[in-house]
């Protein structure tokens, strides 16, 4: 008897669809078998005549996965009336709602950009970045006389060709643009130390001895508004879309998900609402 209570209990009730409680124990072994399942090393929910079914725990479980059950049906019933195709995107979702009129929402102004702007400065913010060329060799004396040619009048991206560097040899020794903290140590303390357009070192790493010259500083700056703006405004519009998203499924979940009374611990709450249904 305890069995046919079970197979014929109600969990709730999407829209006006009844969900069945012998509709649990297949969906639970479902989750189970899932990659997120296996990994959480979800077990099938227990019958509620086994041994250890009046358990906190498993107690819980029946109560999330109850949850998890009407959810997924809502989720479904949903999908199919508005015709999205992706579920797990939530800007499908924003399309569909829109194409049908449930949603209305208007772009970000540039005001609301300038705001963001104004308090979220230090996003903006560019730091110092230097263009390095550089000679990599394994001996001091050798790099020595690099930097003494160098300073000589010969040019380092000549002197390059004999760099240990086969990444950089070829094109007289460029590094391209360096931050701090993209190099270690004395390395890129001599570069952010070195004098525009004049030879440096040589500088120990634990590749060897540099030469380097700073072809061109950028100074640290703060990016001006309006070449942000548009990903400011993107940024913006996406956040909208999030939440209008979220907020549209909240009331969705209260409107059309009911569980009857008791129905789900306590202990584990379920969901928003457990009107009466008869």
């Amino acid at each position: 008897m305890a069995e046919d209570a079970a197979e014929t209990a109600v969990l709730g009730w999407v829209g006006e669809t009844l969900v069945p409680g012998a509709a649990l124990a297949g969906h639970m072994a479902q989750l189970a078998a899932s990659p997120a399942g296996l990994r959480l090393g979800l077990l099938p929910v227990p019958d509620e005549t086994a041994e250890g079914a009046g358990t906190a725990r498993a107690k819980a479980v029946r109560s999330w996965g109850t949850r998890a059950l009407l959810l997924d049906r809502l989720v479904a019933m949903e999908a199919e009336r508005l015709g999205v195709t992706r579920p797990g995107s939530p800007d499908d979702w924003v399309d569909c709602l829109q194409a049908v009129g449930e949603l209305r929402l208007s772009p970000p102004s540039e005001a609301e950009a300038l705001s963001c702007y104004r308090a979220n400065n230090y996003r903006y913010r560019v730091p110092e970045r230097r263009r390095v060329r550089h000679v990599l060799l394994s001996d001091r004396d050798d790099a020595e006389q690099v930097y003494l040619e160098a300073t000589g009048g010969a040019e380092l991206a000549d002197l390059a060709l004999q760099s240990l560097d086969a990444g950089t040899r070829t094109c007289g020794g460029d590094l391209g643009w360096v931050e701090r903290g993209q190099l270690a140590g004395a390395l890129e303390e001599a570069i952010f130390t070195a004098e525009l357009g004049r030879a440096y070192g040589p500088v120990e790493s634990h590749f060897g001895w540099h030469v380097l010259a700073v072809d061109a500083v950028q100074p640290a700056h703060v990016r001006p508004f309006d070449e942000c703006k548009g990903e400011i405004l993107s940024e913006l519009a996406s956040d909208r879309r999030q939440a209008a998203w979220r907020e549209w499924w909240q009331r969705k979940v209260a409107d059309e998900i009911t569980v009857p009374d008791g129905a789900l611990d306590v202990l584990a709450p379920g969901l928003p609402g457990t009107s009466h249904r008869h």
